[in-house]
């Protein structure tokens, strides 16, 4: 058993000491359920390549950078942090429509410094059949997941004369490493079609298809990171010349947890003129847990100018350990700059309000 506890044990405040045992046990539980559907952002837009490998290459035919940041339990402890930035282009083979990218996605937790790092290479294969486009995607890469030792104490090192914890005992922890590394693999098929003047989509993705095996012990048989299946489901419904609605629909399991994130964006193109702001949006979405409650109302929203999209977002704590939250949730920022060579009538980007 890991702990971080040097001092002295003393006589316990009850009171203080439930109240801290009540944040940890909600804030573990609450981390839990989001590792097993892995690292995700609200503003899933700005991370293509990690909502579903088939969007490599699909913003057109410019180069297309997306970075996004997400910061969250900044108030009630140290936050946990997200980064992840994606490169991806169209390519045309042999009169054949392709995509190549890849990404690099960094995870920071607080608790032991637990740290996550993922390369991956994304690759598609678009073909358009009658109406219908289907895209595949392709994502091989390595993953590095490492913590901080430093100032860690077991259960074994406490001296139950001296009531310290005393570094200097053995740990009994054989063969602990700080770090370890695996090969990941992930796949995914998106569907579009045009009915009229609406544009239906879906996908669908699996992530860690060769279930890795994870462990920080040479002693542990570790365990397999299960698979997880990610489904995803728009329509873009034009209301008039400048606005645009987008329902947006995303879906994700894994073995003993499963959520949705449901809800819609809106898009405004402003007219010409001198400002080199072309187009704003707003967004709203929930994040529920069928099984156990409804987890966040998630608000956002931003400015397309020049060749770039700048979004913001917010997680609105509304489960049931809002009432150690304050309601507060996560912080999410995104700037995305697509290359020149992209066409914007090209609506072809899952919730295109990236585009």
């Amino acid at each position: 058993m890991l702990t971080r506890i040097k001092h002295k044990i003393k006589e316990p405040d009850i009171k203080r000491r439930c109240l801290v045992f009540l944040v940890f046990i909600l804030i573990f539980i609450q981390r839990m359920d989001l590792e097993a559907q892995d690292i995700h952002f609200s503003l899933y837009y700005a991370a293509p390549l990690i909502t579903n490998p088939a969007n490599t290459g699909m913003s057109g035919n410019g180069l297309r950078i997306a970075n996004i940041y997400r910061n969250q339990w900044s108030k009630i402890g140290i936050p946990y942090e997200t980064f992840s930035t994606s490169v991806d282009k169209k390519l045309t083979i042999a009169g054949q429509s392709f995509g190549l990218g890849g990404f690099i996605l960094h995870d920071q937790s607080s608790s032991f410094n637990l740290s996550a790092n993922e390369f991956m290479i994304s690759v598609s294969y678009s073909r358009i059949i009658r109406n219908q486009q289907i895209t595949i995607g392709l994502q091989p890469g390595f993953v590095l997941k490492s913590f901080n030792l430093e100032g860690m104490t077991f259960s074994s090192q406490f001296n139950q004369a001296s009531e310290f914890f005393d570094i200097s005992l053995p740990s009994l922890e054989n063969g602990m490493s700080d770090r370890l590394r695996y090969f990941d693999l992930n796949a995914g098929l998106f569907w579009r079609t045009m009915i009229r003047n609406i544009m239906p989509g879906g996908g669908i993705s699996v992530s860690h298809l060769n279930m890795p095996l994870q462990k920080f012990s040479t002693s542990s048989d570790g365990t397999r990171l299960p698979m997880r299946l990610n489904a995803n489901a728009e329509v873009i419904v034009p209301v008039n010349a400048r606005i645009d609605l987008v329902p947006c629909l995303i879906y994700s399991y894994t073995s003993g947890t499963n959520e949705f994130l449901i809800g819609s964006s809106g898009n405004y193109s402003l007219a010409r003129s001198n400002t080199p702001v072309s187009k704003i949006y707003a967004l709203a979405m929930i994040r529920l847990n069928p099984m156990r409650d409804i987890d966040a109302l998630i608000l956002g929203g931003g400015a397309g100018f020049l060749n770039f999209n700048l979004g913001l977002g917010y997680d609105l704590n509304i489960s049931p350990l809002s009432k150690v939250t304050n309601f507060n949730g996560a912080f999410e920022v995104s700037l995305i700059y697509t290359g020149r060579g992209h066409d914007r009538d090209n609506k072809n980007q899952p919730c295109y309000i990236i585009n």
